[in-house]
């Protein structure tokens, strides 16, 4: 007797809502911004998002129009736009045991990735 399991992959893509941001309102903060390339900004807005979302201080710093639009990324709703099993499954089979836990430990696959 064998224990198999199939095992599907997906990539799934989602974004939120666009929002627009003004990099010349985040330089006289306490946490400024300090780039000059949109890529910094970029970079800036992702590094920092959990210091908007937890500092409450530095939240109050910034104006309400720009508190808006951050919101949208502070508790985002995401609307997927891609998903590759739209298109064709990627699938595979495994074969393997069943550990203590439950978790499945696996022996052999048909996976070519993983060979």
């Amino acid at each position: 007797m064998l224990t198999l399991r199939k095992v599907e992959r997906y990539t799934v893509l989602r974004d939120t809502e666009s929002i627009t941001l003004d990099p010349e309102k985040f330089r006289g903060i306490s946490n400024p911004y300090e780039g000059q390339t949109d890529k910094e900004f970029i970079e800036y807005i992702n590094n920092n998002m959990q210091e908007f979302y937890d500092d409450d201080e530095l939240w109050d710093e910034l104006d309400e129009e720009t508190q808006i639009q951050l919101g949208t990324f502070l508790e985002p709703e995401y609307r997927e736009f891609y998903n590759s099993a739209w298109k064709v499954e990627d699938s595979f089979i495994e074969c393997g045991t069943i550990d203590d836990r439950e978790n499945f430990v696996t022996n052999e696959t048909t996976d070519i990735s993983c060979q």
